[in-house]
């Protein structure tokens, strides 16, 4: 059977309700809720800005793209089987950063429409296009931190990595690699 379309992104997207419900996702709707007064009160305010938080957007996606190629180039095989020993998925690591180039993706789509409507579109089509797109343009610059937070857990665990021997052959048979809250130690 085929696979449905993004079907292993969809996998590696499969958070947790307490990891979407951050500060970014609450700034986010701030963010979209100001931008929704705003196009109510001033529109063509709002559209002059579109093209602008489209390019911040487009600017956060490079980023995330750059975090995404470092934390890649760090997964070689030894790395690997010591996350697997300790029984950890590398997608983990990845997920933050695939979420913000998706909603980002979303963004980008979402603004460009802001930026195709004139100042004399009827409200309430252009307040709601411009609110969903204001959130999901200002979630994703928010979301950049948290995906900035995994990377540092991600240079801690790196770091920590280096006391476990390469191969795990090499530990023996009585030492094993056990987790104890998200981190590796020898027992």
């Amino acid at each position: 059977m085929a696979k449905l379309f993004a079907a292993d992104l969809r996998g590696a997207l499969d958070f947790k309700l307490s990891e979407v419900l951050r500060f970014d996702l609450l700034l986010g709707v701030i963010g979209g809720t100001a931008a929704g007064f705003l196009a109510w009160k001033q529109p063509a305010v709002v559209i002059a800005v579109s093209p602008w938080m489209a390019a911040s957007v487009g600017v956060v996606i490079g980023a995330v793209v750059a975090g995404l190629s470092v934390l890649v180039a760090f997964l070689d095989q030894p790395f690997l089987r010591k996350l697997r020993a300790i029984n950890q998925s590398p997608v983990r690591y990845l997920a933050p950063f695939l979420f913000t180039a998706v909603l980002g993706i979303f963004s980008v789509a979402l603004l460009t429409a802001v930026a195709c409507f004139t100042p004399t579109a009827p409200a309430a089509p252009f307040i709601a296009v411009v609110g969903i797109a204001a959130f999901a343009g200002f979630w994703t610059l928010f979301s950049l931190i948290p995906g900035l937070d995994t990377l540092v857990q991600f240079v801690e665990l790196k770091l920590e990595a280096l006391d476990v021997p390469d191969d795990i052959v090499q530990l023996g048979s009585t030492t094993r690699v056990t987790p104890v809250a998200g981190r590796q130690i020898h027992s």
